[in-house]
Protein backbone atom coordinates (compact mmCIF):
# COMPACT_ATOMS: atom_id res chain seq x y z
CA UNK A 1 0.00 0.00 0.00
CA UNK A 2 3.22 2.27 0.39
CA UNK A 3 3.94 2.14 -2.73
CA UNK A 4 0.41 2.97 -4.00
CA UNK A 5 -0.12 6.08 -1.54
CA UNK A 6 3.09 7.34 -2.89
CA UNK A 7 2.53 6.61 -6.62
CA UNK A 8 -1.12 8.28 -6.46
CA UNK A 9 0.73 11.61 -4.95
CA UNK A 10 2.84 12.05 -7.56
CA UNK A 11 -0.32 10.74 -10.49
CA UNK A 12 -2.33 13.39 -9.01
CA UNK A 13 -0.11 16.52 -8.57
CA UNK A 14 0.44 15.38 -11.96
CA UNK A 15 -2.46 15.40 -13.40
CA UNK A 16 -4.14 19.25 -12.34
CA UNK A 17 -4.38 20.97 -15.55
CA UNK A 18 -1.72 23.84 -15.79
CA UNK A 19 -5.35 26.14 -16.73
CA UNK A 20 -7.92 26.09 -14.35
CA UNK A 21 -11.12 27.83 -15.06
CA UNK A 22 -11.55 29.88 -11.87
CA UNK A 23 -15.13 29.94 -9.85
CA UNK A 24 -16.14 32.61 -8.30
CA UNK A 25 -16.52 30.93 -5.22
CA UNK A 26 -14.19 32.75 -2.32
CA UNK A 27 -12.65 30.10 0.87
CA UNK A 28 -12.58 32.29 3.99
CA UNK A 29 -8.89 32.52 5.57
CA UNK A 30 -7.95 29.34 7.43
CA UNK A 31 -8.69 27.99 10.41
CA UNK A 32 -6.11 25.36 11.42
CA UNK A 33 -9.17 23.36 13.37
CA UNK A 34 -11.57 23.50 10.76
CA UNK A 35 -11.49 21.34 7.42
CA UNK A 36 -13.34 22.85 4.45
CA UNK A 37 -15.80 21.26 2.85
CA UNK A 38 -17.21 21.29 -0.81
CA UNK A 39 -21.01 20.53 -1.43
CA UNK A 40 -23.18 21.10 -3.95
CA UNK A 41 -24.92 18.51 -6.92
CA UNK A 42 -22.68 15.52 -8.88
CA UNK A 43 -20.90 17.34 -11.84
CA UNK A 44 -21.30 20.82 -10.46
CA UNK A 45 -17.02 21.12 -10.88
CA UNK A 46 -16.43 20.41 -7.37
CA UNK A 47 -13.28 18.50 -7.98
CA UNK A 48 -11.58 20.58 -10.61
CA UNK A 49 -12.57 23.68 -7.80
CA UNK A 50 -10.24 21.47 -5.12
CA UNK A 51 -7.40 21.35 -7.86
CA UNK A 52 -8.16 25.44 -8.14
CA UNK A 53 -7.17 25.51 -4.64
CA UNK A 54 -4.68 23.18 -4.76
CA UNK A 55 -2.58 25.42 -7.51
CA UNK A 56 -1.90 27.79 -4.71
CA UNK A 57 -0.02 25.71 -2.41
CA UNK A 58 3.41 24.58 -2.09
CA UNK A 59 2.77 20.87 -1.54
CA UNK A 60 -0.39 19.71 -2.07
CA UNK A 61 -1.55 16.26 -1.67
CA UNK A 62 -3.96 15.59 -3.93
CA UNK A 63 -5.46 11.66 -3.47
CA UNK A 64 -9.23 10.79 -4.98
CA UNK A 65 -10.51 7.76 -3.09
CA UNK A 66 -12.81 6.31 -6.23
CA UNK A 67 -8.75 5.62 -7.59
CA UNK A 68 -8.31 1.46 -7.92
CA UNK A 69 -5.26 1.92 -6.07
CA UNK A 70 -7.06 2.19 -2.82
CA UNK A 71 -10.22 0.21 -3.52
CA UNK A 72 -8.62 -1.70 -0.11
CA UNK A 73 -7.42 0.47 1.90
CA UNK A 74 -8.35 0.22 5.57
CA UNK A 75 -9.10 3.18 7.92
CA UNK A 76 -6.00 2.05 9.86
CA UNK A 77 -3.64 2.85 6.53
CA UNK A 78 -5.44 6.53 6.28
CA UNK A 79 -2.85 7.62 8.94
CA UNK A 80 -0.34 6.09 6.09
CA UNK A 81 -1.07 8.93 3.60
CA UNK A 82 0.23 11.47 6.40
CA UNK A 83 3.65 9.67 7.08
CA UNK A 84 4.53 8.51 3.52
CA UNK A 85 3.48 12.40 2.56
CA UNK A 86 6.07 13.67 4.94
CA UNK A 87 8.83 11.30 3.26
CA UNK A 88 8.05 12.97 0.03
CA UNK A 89 7.68 16.34 1.07
CA UNK A 90 8.45 18.76 3.89
CA UNK A 91 6.22 18.29 6.64
CA UNK A 92 5.61 21.96 6.99
CA UNK A 93 4.40 22.91 3.84
CA UNK A 94 2.02 20.17 3.27
CA UNK A 95 -2.19 20.95 2.54
CA UNK A 96 -4.51 18.09 2.07
CA UNK A 97 -7.29 17.73 -1.21
CA UNK A 98 -9.16 14.58 -0.70
CA UNK A 99 -11.46 13.62 -3.37
CA UNK A 100 -14.56 11.15 -2.64
CA UNK A 101 -12.86 9.82 0.89
CA UNK A 102 -15.79 9.25 2.60
CA UNK A 103 -15.32 5.47 0.76
CA UNK A 104 -13.12 4.29 3.67
CA UNK A 105 -14.80 3.71 7.18
CA UNK A 106 -14.07 6.02 10.02
CA UNK A 107 -12.31 8.47 7.30
CA UNK A 108 -13.44 11.15 9.57
CA UNK A 109 -10.85 10.47 12.21
CA UNK A 110 -8.11 10.85 9.78
CA UNK A 111 -9.43 14.24 8.90
CA UNK A 112 -9.12 14.71 12.69
CA UNK A 113 -5.39 13.72 12.95
CA UNK A 114 -4.88 16.00 10.29
CA UNK A 115 -6.24 18.92 12.07
CA UNK A 116 -4.63 18.62 15.33
CA UNK A 117 -1.22 18.77 13.78
CA UNK A 118 -2.65 21.97 11.84
CA UNK A 119 -2.73 20.84 8.19
CA UNK A 120 -4.94 22.60 5.99
CA UNK A 121 -7.66 20.00 4.92
CA UNK A 122 -10.41 20.85 1.80
CA UNK A 123 -12.47 17.63 1.10
CA UNK A 124 -15.34 16.97 -1.41
CA UNK A 125 -17.34 13.62 -2.46
CA UNK A 126 -20.62 12.53 -3.32
CA UNK A 127 -22.17 9.50 -3.85
CA UNK A 128 -24.80 6.61 -2.47
CA UNK A 129 -22.70 5.99 0.50
CA UNK A 130 -21.97 9.44 1.81
CA UNK A 131 -23.69 12.62 0.43
CA UNK A 132 -21.50 15.80 -0.16
CA UNK A 133 -23.86 17.96 2.02
CA UNK A 134 -23.51 15.04 4.83
CA UNK A 135 -19.97 15.35 5.00
CA UNK A 136 -19.95 18.62 6.87
CA UNK A 137 -22.35 16.90 9.09
CA UNK A 138 -20.00 14.14 10.16
CA UNK A 139 -17.28 16.78 10.76
CA UNK A 140 -19.39 18.42 13.57
CA UNK A 141 -17.89 21.57 14.72
CA UNK A 142 -15.07 20.57 12.60
CA UNK A 143 -15.55 21.97 9.01
CA UNK A 144 -16.97 24.85 6.89
CA UNK A 145 -18.81 24.07 4.56
CA UNK A 146 -18.87 26.39 0.94
CA UNK A 147 -21.01 25.62 -2.22
CA UNK A 148 -20.38 24.79 -5.80
CA UNK A 149 -23.74 24.95 -8.13
CA UNK A 150 -23.30 24.56 -11.83
CA UNK A 151 -22.20 27.73 -13.44
CA UNK A 152 -23.71 31.09 -13.03
CA UNK A 153 -23.77 33.63 -15.45
CA UNK A 154 -21.11 35.38 -14.72
CA UNK A 155 -18.82 32.27 -14.52
CA UNK A 156 -21.00 30.68 -18.06
CA UNK A 157 -19.91 33.84 -19.69
CA UNK A 158 -15.86 33.56 -19.00
CA UNK A 159 -16.11 29.80 -19.28
CA UNK A 160 -17.09 31.22 -22.93
CA UNK A 161 -14.25 33.52 -23.32
CA UNK A 162 -16.76 36.20 -23.21
CA UNK A 163 -14.50 39.43 -21.49
CA UNK A 164 -17.10 42.08 -20.64
CA UNK A 165 -16.13 45.25 -21.40
CA UNK A 166 -16.93 48.49 -19.21
CA UNK A 167 -20.37 49.90 -20.08
CA UNK A 168 -20.67 46.60 -22.56
CA UNK A 169 -24.76 47.18 -22.26
CA UNK A 170 -24.31 50.33 -24.35
CA UNK A 171 -22.11 48.25 -26.81
CA UNK A 172 -22.25 45.63 -29.50
CA UNK A 173 -21.44 43.09 -26.84
CA UNK A 174 -24.55 43.40 -25.34
CA UNK A 175 -26.25 41.08 -28.00
CA UNK A 176 -23.48 38.45 -28.07
CA UNK A 177 -24.05 38.50 -23.79
CA UNK A 178 -28.05 38.36 -24.26
CA UNK A 179 -27.56 35.21 -27.26
CA UNK A 180 -25.35 33.61 -24.15
CA UNK A 181 -28.29 34.44 -21.94
CA UNK A 182 -31.10 32.74 -24.20
CA UNK A 183 -28.39 29.41 -23.97
CA UNK A 184 -28.09 29.23 -20.24
CA UNK A 185 -31.72 30.02 -19.67
CA UNK A 186 -32.62 26.90 -21.55
CA UNK A 187 -29.73 24.53 -21.10
CA UNK A 188 -28.55 25.62 -18.15
CA UNK A 189 -24.68 25.95 -16.62
CA UNK A 190 -23.73 22.23 -15.90
CA UNK A 191 -19.67 22.75 -17.36
CA UNK A 192 -20.30 19.78 -19.37
CA UNK A 193 -23.46 20.95 -20.55
CA UNK A 194 -21.66 24.04 -21.44
CA UNK A 195 -18.82 23.06 -23.27
CA UNK A 196 -20.93 21.03 -25.94
CA UNK A 197 -22.05 22.63 -29.41
CA UNK A 198 -23.88 19.34 -29.75
CA UNK A 199 -27.60 18.98 -28.42
CA UNK A 200 -27.66 15.33 -28.49
CA UNK A 201 -24.57 15.73 -26.37
CA UNK A 202 -26.21 18.25 -24.18
CA UNK A 203 -29.24 15.58 -23.63
CA UNK A 204 -27.22 12.78 -22.97
CA UNK A 205 -25.38 14.51 -20.40
CA UNK A 206 -27.92 15.80 -18.89
CA UNK A 207 -29.75 11.89 -18.61
CA UNK A 208 -26.72 10.79 -17.26
CA UNK A 209 -26.76 12.95 -14.55
CA UNK A 210 -30.13 12.31 -13.65
CA UNK A 211 -29.87 8.37 -13.45
CA UNK A 212 -26.45 8.79 -11.08
CA UNK A 213 -28.82 10.68 -9.06
CA UNK A 214 -31.39 8.46 -9.44
CA UNK A 215 -29.22 4.79 -9.11
CA UNK A 216 -27.04 6.02 -7.29
CA UNK A 217 -27.99 8.65 -4.63
CA UNK A 218 -31.48 7.15 -4.32
CA UNK A 219 -31.81 3.50 -5.14
CA UNK A 220 -28.72 2.78 -3.61
CA UNK A 221 -28.77 4.60 -1.07
CA UNK A 222 -32.12 4.77 0.25
CA UNK A 223 -32.76 0.58 -0.48
CA UNK A 224 -36.19 1.07 -1.96
CA UNK A 225 -37.17 -1.82 -3.51
CA UNK A 226 -39.78 0.60 -5.27
CA UNK A 227 -37.79 1.87 -7.74
CA UNK A 228 -40.52 3.16 -10.17
CA UNK A 229 -42.06 5.57 -7.00
CA UNK A 230 -38.31 6.55 -6.70
CA UNK A 231 -38.45 7.63 -10.83
CA UNK A 232 -42.70 9.17 -10.44
CA UNK A 233 -41.47 11.05 -7.54
CA UNK A 234 -38.87 12.76 -9.48
CA UNK A 235 -40.18 13.43 -12.53
CA UNK A 236 -43.44 14.34 -10.80
CA UNK A 237 -41.46 17.39 -8.89
CA UNK A 238 -39.72 17.75 -11.85
CA UNK A 239 -43.38 19.09 -14.23
CA UNK A 240 -43.95 20.78 -10.67
CA UNK A 241 -40.90 23.60 -10.95
CA UNK A 242 -41.83 27.10 -9.54
CA UNK A 243 -45.19 25.56 -8.74
CA UNK A 244 -46.47 24.44 -5.30
CA UNK A 245 -46.59 20.74 -4.28
CA UNK A 246 -49.30 18.98 -1.67
CA UNK A 247 -48.76 15.47 -0.79
CA UNK A 248 -52.49 15.00 -0.86
CA UNK A 249 -52.38 15.76 -4.30
CA UNK A 250 -49.71 13.43 -5.17
CA UNK A 251 -51.30 10.69 -2.87
CA UNK A 252 -54.54 10.97 -5.14
CA UNK A 253 -52.30 10.84 -8.20
CA UNK A 254 -50.88 7.75 -7.22
CA UNK A 255 -53.76 6.10 -5.90
CA UNK A 256 -55.63 6.80 -9.54
CA UNK A 257 -52.64 5.39 -11.44
CA UNK A 258 -52.58 2.60 -9.04
CA UNK A 259 -49.21 2.90 -7.95
CA UNK A 260 -48.03 1.19 -4.32
CA UNK A 261 -46.43 3.47 -1.92
CA UNK A 262 -45.96 4.36 1.63
CA UNK A 263 -46.07 7.96 3.38
CA UNK A 264 -42.46 7.21 4.95
CA UNK A 265 -40.78 6.50 1.89
CA UNK A 266 -42.39 9.29 0.15
CA UNK A 267 -40.75 11.42 2.75
CA UNK A 268 -37.66 10.05 2.78
CA UNK A 269 -37.35 10.35 -1.34
CA UNK A 270 -38.56 14.25 -0.89
CA UNK A 271 -35.71 14.65 1.65
CA UNK A 272 -32.93 12.67 -0.03
CA UNK A 273 -34.03 14.96 -3.53
CA UNK A 274 -32.84 17.98 -1.53
CA UNK A 275 -29.79 16.34 -0.17
CA UNK A 276 -28.51 16.15 -3.07
CA UNK A 277 -28.96 19.53 -4.94
CA UNK A 278 -31.30 18.59 -7.65
CA UNK A 279 -34.66 19.66 -6.42
CA UNK A 280 -35.20 22.58 -3.31
CA UNK A 281 -38.08 23.32 -1.44
CA UNK A 282 -39.32 26.85 -0.71
CA UNK A 283 -42.44 27.60 1.64
CA UNK A 284 -45.02 31.02 2.49
CA UNK A 285 -43.65 33.45 4.49
CA UNK A 286 -45.40 33.69 7.96
CA UNK A 287 -43.73 35.49 10.93
CA UNK A 288 -45.08 32.10 12.73
CA UNK A 289 -42.18 29.22 12.08
CA UNK A 290 -44.88 26.58 12.33
CA UNK A 291 -47.51 28.03 9.95
CA UNK A 292 -44.36 28.25 6.86
CA UNK A 293 -43.21 25.23 7.91
CA UNK A 294 -46.98 23.75 7.34
CA UNK A 295 -47.68 25.28 4.17
CA UNK A 296 -47.31 24.47 0.84
CA UNK A 297 -43.82 24.00 -0.66
CA UNK A 298 -43.07 25.71 -4.45
CA UNK A 299 -40.77 23.15 -6.05
CA UNK A 300 -37.64 24.45 -8.10
CA UNK A 301 -34.93 22.48 -9.77
CA UNK A 302 -31.05 23.28 -9.35
CA UNK A 303 -30.37 23.16 -13.05
CA UNK A 304 -32.71 24.17 -15.92
CA UNK A 305 -30.72 21.40 -18.16
CA UNK A 306 -33.20 19.26 -15.73
CA UNK A 307 -36.35 20.89 -17.13
CA UNK A 308 -35.22 21.66 -20.90
CA UNK A 309 -34.38 17.92 -21.59
CA UNK A 310 -36.22 15.84 -18.73
CA UNK A 311 -39.93 18.15 -18.87
CA UNK A 312 -42.60 18.41 -21.09
CA UNK A 313 -43.06 22.11 -19.58
CA UNK A 314 -39.88 23.45 -21.62
CA UNK A 315 -42.04 25.67 -23.31
CA UNK A 316 -43.51 27.71 -20.61
CA UNK A 317 -40.65 30.46 -19.90
CA UNK A 318 -42.50 32.28 -17.06
CA UNK A 319 -41.52 29.50 -14.59
CA UNK A 320 -38.31 28.88 -16.32
CA UNK A 321 -37.15 32.34 -15.82
CA UNK A 322 -38.72 32.18 -11.99
CA UNK A 323 -36.75 28.42 -11.84
CA UNK A 324 -33.59 30.18 -12.65
CA UNK A 325 -33.84 33.48 -10.78
CA UNK A 326 -34.45 31.05 -7.67
CA UNK A 327 -31.09 29.44 -8.21
CA UNK A 328 -28.95 32.89 -8.50
CA UNK A 329 -31.22 33.75 -5.02
CA UNK A 330 -29.80 30.48 -3.69
CA UNK A 331 -26.07 30.69 -4.88
CA UNK A 332 -26.10 34.32 -3.65
CA UNK A 333 -27.67 33.73 0.18
CA UNK A 334 -25.14 30.86 0.24
CA UNK A 335 -27.23 29.05 2.74
CA UNK A 336 -27.30 25.27 1.96
CA UNK A 337 -30.65 24.83 4.39
CA UNK A 338 -32.50 27.56 2.43
CA UNK A 339 -33.53 29.12 5.50
CA UNK A 340 -33.61 33.05 3.77
CA UNK A 341 -35.76 32.38 0.88
CA UNK A 342 -39.61 32.26 0.88
CA UNK A 343 -42.75 33.05 -1.63
CA UNK A 344 -45.48 35.00 -0.59
CA UNK A 345 -49.03 34.98 -0.74
CA UNK A 346 -51.66 35.86 1.19
CA UNK A 347 -54.78 36.91 -1.35
CA UNK A 348 -52.04 38.17 -3.51
CA UNK A 349 -49.07 36.97 -4.13
CA UNK A 350 -44.97 37.69 -4.41
CA UNK A 351 -42.77 35.01 -6.49
CA UNK A 352 -39.98 35.43 -3.57
CA UNK A 353 -39.50 37.07 -0.18
CA UNK A 354 -35.92 37.42 1.04
CA UNK A 355 -34.95 37.38 4.61
CA UNK A 356 -31.63 39.27 6.36
CA UNK A 357 -31.49 38.20 10.00
CA UNK A 358 -34.53 36.77 10.34
CA UNK A 359 -36.59 39.63 8.76
CA UNK A 360 -38.13 40.57 5.25
CA UNK A 361 -35.32 42.20 3.08
CA UNK A 362 -36.11 41.83 -0.62
CA UNK A 363 -39.83 41.65 -2.37
CA UNK A 364 -38.98 40.51 -5.96
CA UNK A 365 -41.29 39.42 -8.40
CA UNK A 366 -40.45 37.48 -11.92
CA UNK A 367 -42.35 37.84 -14.98
CA UNK A 368 -40.86 36.63 -18.62
CA UNK A 369 -43.08 39.32 -20.45
CA UNK A 370 -44.27 42.67 -18.77
CA UNK A 371 -47.39 43.20 -20.52
CA UNK A 372 -51.09 44.95 -19.98
CA UNK A 373 -52.54 41.38 -19.48
CA UNK A 374 -50.76 41.11 -16.38
CA UNK A 375 -48.76 44.14 -15.45
CA UNK A 376 -51.37 45.27 -12.96
CA UNK A 377 -51.72 42.12 -11.29
CA UNK A 378 -47.48 41.68 -11.00
CA UNK A 379 -47.46 45.25 -9.68
CA UNK A 380 -50.45 44.94 -7.27
CA UNK A 381 -49.16 41.27 -5.38
CA UNK A 382 -45.72 43.52 -5.52
CA UNK A 383 -46.54 46.28 -3.75
CA UNK A 384 -48.90 45.10 -1.22
CA UNK A 385 -46.19 42.77 -0.02
CA UNK A 386 -43.79 45.58 -0.21
CA UNK A 387 -45.98 47.52 2.27
CA UNK A 388 -46.94 44.95 4.16
CA UNK A 389 -42.92 44.02 5.44
CA UNK A 390 -42.39 47.81 5.06
CA UNK A 391 -40.29 47.71 2.12
CA UNK A 392 -39.53 50.50 0.11
CA UNK A 393 -38.16 49.52 -2.75
CA UNK A 394 -39.94 45.75 -5.17
CA UNK A 395 -37.75 44.43 -7.78
CA UNK A 396 -39.58 42.77 -10.86
CA UNK A 397 -37.08 40.14 -12.84
CA UNK A 398 -37.83 39.60 -16.34
CA UNK A 399 -36.59 38.36 -19.73
CA UNK A 400 -35.78 41.73 -21.37
CA UNK A 401 -37.53 44.77 -20.44
CA UNK A 402 -36.08 47.57 -17.90
CA UNK A 403 -37.94 50.63 -16.28
CA UNK A 404 -38.23 52.42 -12.68
CA UNK A 405 -41.41 54.00 -11.36
CA UNK A 406 -43.10 54.66 -8.13
CA UNK A 407 -46.37 52.80 -7.51
CA UNK A 408 -48.44 53.96 -4.51
CA UNK A 409 -44.97 55.58 -2.77
CA UNK A 410 -43.47 51.70 -3.60
CA UNK A 411 -40.31 52.51 -6.02
CA UNK A 412 -40.40 49.75 -8.62
CA UNK A 413 -37.12 48.43 -10.29
CA UNK A 414 -38.18 46.61 -13.43
CA UNK A 415 -34.77 44.56 -14.86
CA UNK A 416 -33.78 41.80 -17.43
CA UNK A 417 -32.99 39.33 -15.36
CA UNK A 418 -29.33 38.43 -17.24
CA UNK A 419 -28.71 42.00 -16.04
CA UNK A 420 -29.46 42.04 -13.33
CA UNK A 421 -26.98 38.17 -12.59
CA UNK A 422 -24.19 40.08 -13.75
CA UNK A 423 -24.49 42.68 -10.92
Amino acid sequence: MKDNIKKLIYKYRELVPKKIFKRDLKISKLIFDKSNVIVGPRRAGKTYFLYSLSKNKKNPIIINFEDNLLTDIKPKELNKILDYSKELFSKKSLSFFLDEIQNVDSWENFIVSLLNEHYPVYITGSNSKLLSKEIATSLRGKSLTYLILPLSFKEYLRFNKVELKKNFEYTDQVFKVKKHFENYFKYGGFPEVVLSDSLVLKNKLINNYFDSVLYKDLVERLELKNIRLVEITIKYLLSLFANTFSITAYENYLKSNKIPYSLEDIYRILKSLQDVFLISYVKNYSKSFKKSEISRSKVYIFDNGYIHFLTNENKDYGRILENLVFIELFRREDNIENKNIYYYKNNYECDFLVLKKDKPDKAIQVCYDLNYKNKKREIKGLVKTCKKFNLKTGLILTFDQEDEFVEDKIEIKVKPVWKWMLT
